[in-house]
């Protein structure tokens, strides 16, 4: 009966896959970027970069993936991707979006752990200079040099502060709740730092000018958020990927 169970449970969570699913590439006059993550057994993406759907699939960093073929991080694709159940979570979905990835675009990977540089962030002995969120959906707007955040988890920072700063950033806050937050800095490690595969910074919605006012991430991230970013040297967990092909027609 146990051995009939564990299959059953095999079973289910490998059949979990999108019922309806269409990959174009993105058309060359259309540059709207615009990503709904996956949750409720759906996902939505106008002109994403692939090595974004390995992030979003995996729940990784951008800095925690390694290989992919040439035009991973450049050449852009729209996807609309649904079941009909429509009572699936953020695991299961993400995991539709692996099963996706592997079918369609004969996505192989095999995962590593590395010593790294990385940037771990705490809070201030003052502590955060931002609030608990009423509202009950996430809004994440990210400029070159910011980041508003509404309704969303440290997790939701970390990821983005990550590929500002192209390095790992570990969270030791110990803040487990949903925040509203604004940060904005005028220079980081990484030029133009966001979401990876939007070609044209200034055009991403939230986007602020630099006025060389705010200093650099490492100033505004402590005078903003009442955070810090601290390097050390961590182990990380590395997506290692092995083979990666442009998708299957529809």
């Amino acid at each position: 009966m146990f051995r009939l169970l564990l299959i059953a449970a095999f079973v289910g969570m490998f059949g979990q896959t999108f019922e309806v699913a269409s990959i174009r590439p993105q058309a060359p006059d259309d540059h709207l970027f615009f990503v709904r993550p996956p949750n409720g057994g759906r996902f939505t993406a106008n002109g994403t970069v692939a090595k974004l759907l390995v992030m979003l699939a995996y729940d990784v960093q951008e800095s925690q993936i390694t290989g992919g073929p040439s035009w991973f991080g450049n050449e852009k694709w729209d996807i609309q991707a649904k079941s009909e159940n429509i009572q699936h979570d953020v695991a299961e979905t993400r995991l539709m979006l692996q099963h996706l990835l592997a079918d369609r675009f004969g996505l192989r990977l095999h995962r590593s752990t590395e010593e790294r540089p990385v940037y771990v962030l705490t809070v201030n002995k003052s502590g955060p200079k931002f609030k608990a969120s009423e509202a009950t959906s996430t809004n994440l707007q990210i400029g070159p040099n910011s980041i508003f955040l509404q309704a969303g988890t440290i997790d939701r920072l970390t990821a983005v502060l990550a590929t500002a700063l192209g390095r790992p950033v570990v969270d030791r806050t110990g803040l487990t709740g949903s925040y509203d937050l604004t940060v904005q800095w005028d220079d980081a490690p990484v030029r133009d730092g966001g979401l990876p595969g939007t070609s044209d910074p200034q055009s991403r919605q939230g986007a602020t000018p630099s006025g060389n006012e705010r200093g650099s991430i490492f100033t505004a991230i402590p005078d903003q958020l009442g955070l810090r970013l601290d390097a050390q040297r961590a182990p990380v967990d590395v997506l290692v990927i092995d083979d990666m092909k442009r998708p299957s027609a529809n």
